[in-house]
């Protein structure tokens, strides 16, 4: 189902629940960990009034013989109850429940607790629990026979009973407790079995406020769910609304139509998006332009010389042409016909470099550049050109040697198109520990406008057509040379100034010459050692 879902609406539900679950849970610890110190403010209070009251109840029995005297008092707050016990004898209960007997009995007695948390009659009531010294001596706790600070139980019933029994002990006469006292419980009993003083207080409004609290949590839950759910569903919309207008873009870029481009408003990540599809655009349209001015190039290289190709043969099977006639048809024919020929070679081998995968092995520098020196040496020599290159022969690179030769051949060609007669070419390298980061052809000749630098490398295209042509250029050249470099993960450019030359620089990633050669030596190392 979740799939089927848009996008804002994904932002919207997620947002939504990841709001909401946030919410409840910080309430419900913040309500939780409130009750908690209720709860505990609420037992300290109650091991506190138990300690005043216990004092009080041993100050009245010592007088007055008299229990129940100090639950009279009015200051007792209305919720809290008392209970006295010897041994298991109550001597006055002012509270009237007892704890529910337990479901199961597991054959042993649940050891009573100072301070307890008990339910009665779905009701949470704290039992706090202190020692009596009914003979002016400390008495036994009825747990470990120490005098126990308090105890807490907390227990459901209703409200505690108000009565005196008939039969209450002498001790109690004279006086209406707010409990009542255990018929046959007599004061001399103290003198036998340990008392306590249970203190019972009712936890009613501490647990009806914790609920309170809970109810108005899930309101507010509720309230925030719709509030949030409106914010979401329109901050999605908003977010979402350029992503729209890339999908509409892309449509429109499918139909054919590279102009479009759409707007960037802000600095965020789908307006770096928007951008970024327009330079997309953009480069799809340059690349498309540059196709098919390629193509129109590559017509007119091959119909010029056709055309003159098909008139000379014409003129040749006329019976008027005479000898001379005849000689400089043919001469033209071959020479145009040497041109296609050079033509469709240098097509075939920018194509193969387009697609060729890179085999990079070991190459020294001083080869790669003899071998270009020997195959463009015929060409240096009708100019009478000195080309200058010291040996480095510690200089070294990765990759394919052919092609690397191909890519100096075509720069220096390049450079004896451009120079004069005696002129000089100047072939340097830039070394980083022997590892050539970066190897430059520089000449002396009439140079290249700034403007026209950028389109050197775009297939067939030629800054002086007319003397490219004369010298059989078809503006292939550097683009073959782009293709070498890119497929050795290099980069070309060029700086130039009309009227004193033209420097064209290779760099190399000469950090990848230097891994491959440090792992080859350990290579060889290890072959020694084991060998």
């Amino acid at each position: 189902m979740i799939y089927k879902m848009k996008l804002w609406q994904k932002i919207c539900i997620s947002s939504l629940i990841a709001s909401i679950l946030l919410f409840a849970v910080c309430g419900i610890i913040t309500t939780v960990s409130g009750h908690k110190r209720n709860l505990q403010a609420e037992e300290n209070q109650a091991v506190w009034l138990a300690g005043q009251m216990k004092a009080e109840v041993e100050r009245a029995y010592r007088e007055h013989k008299d229990l129940t005297a100090p639950f009279l008092n009015p200051l007792i707050p209305e919720d809290v109850c008392f209970q006295v016990y010897q041994g298991e004898t109550r001597l006055y209960d002012g509270f009237g429940r007892e704890p529910e007997t337990p479901r199961y009995d597991f054959g042993y007695e649940i050891a009573r607790e100072p301070l307890e948390l008990v339910t009665i009659q779905k009701v949470n009531y704290l039992f706090a629990e202190e020692t009596l010294d009914l003979e002016g001596g400390a008495v036994e706790s009825a747990v470990n026979g120490k005098a126990a600070p308090g105890a807490v139980a907390a227990v459901a019933g209703s409200e505690p009973a108000g009565k005196v029994m008939p039969g209450a002990s002498a001790a109690a006469a004279g006086s209406e407790p707010a409990g009542k006292a255990i018929p046959g419980a007599s004061a001399a009993a103290a003198k036998t079995e340990p008392a306590r003083l249970v203190l019972v207080k009712d936890l009613s409004d501490v647990y009806a406020r914790c609920n309170a609290q809970l109810q108005t949590l899930f309101l507010l839950c509720g309230i925030l769910s719709a509030v949030s759910a409106l914010i979401m569903v329109t901050a999605s919309l908003i977010i979402t609304v350029p992503i729209k207008k890339i999908n509409e873009a892309v449509k429109i870029v499918s139909d054919d139509y590279y102009a479009y481009r759409l707007p960037v408003t802000g600095t965020d990540e789908l307006n770096e998006l928007s951008a970024n599809f327009n330079v997309m655009c953009e480069a799809i349209e340059n690349n498309i332009r540059n196709y098919k001015f390629a193509i129109d190039n590559f017509i007119h290289e091959v119909k010029t010389p056709l055309t003159s190709i098909i008139g000379y043969a014409d003129m040749l099977k006329s019976y008027d042409c005479t000898g001379e006639c005849r000689e400089e048809a043919v001469d033209y024919i071959l020479t145009q016909s040497r041109r296609l020929n050079s033509l469709v070679k240098k097509i075939m081998g920018f194509l193969v470099i387009e697609s060729k995968q890179v085999e990079k092995k070991f190459v020294r520098l001083d080869e790669v550049v003899n071998m270009a020196c020997i195959s463009i040496r015929v060409q240096a020599e009708m100019k009478e050109l000195r080309i200058e290159y010291q040996n480095r022969p510690e200089a070294y690179m990765y990759g394919d040697e052919e092609l690397l030769a191909t890519l100096l051949v075509n720069l220096l060609d390049n450079s004896i198109k451009a120079s004069g007669e005696h002129s000089q070419i100047l072939i340097g390298a830039v070394l980083r520990e022997d590892a050539v980061e970066e190897l430059s052809v520089r000449d002396f000749g009439m140079g290249i406008p700034e403007e026209e630098l950028d389109k050197l490398t775009e297939p067939f295209y030629m800054v002086d057509k007319s003397r490219s042509r004369s010298q059989n250029g078809i503006g292939l050249g550097l683009s073959i040379c782009k293709s070498i470099i890119q497929a050795h993960n290099g980069r070309m450019e060029f700086s130039s100034t009309p009227g004193e030359g033209t420097t064209v620089r290779v760099h190399f990633p000469y950090e990848d010459y230097q891994y491959l050669r440090q792992a080859q030596d350990e290579l060889f190392e290890k072959a020694d050692i084991e060998g």
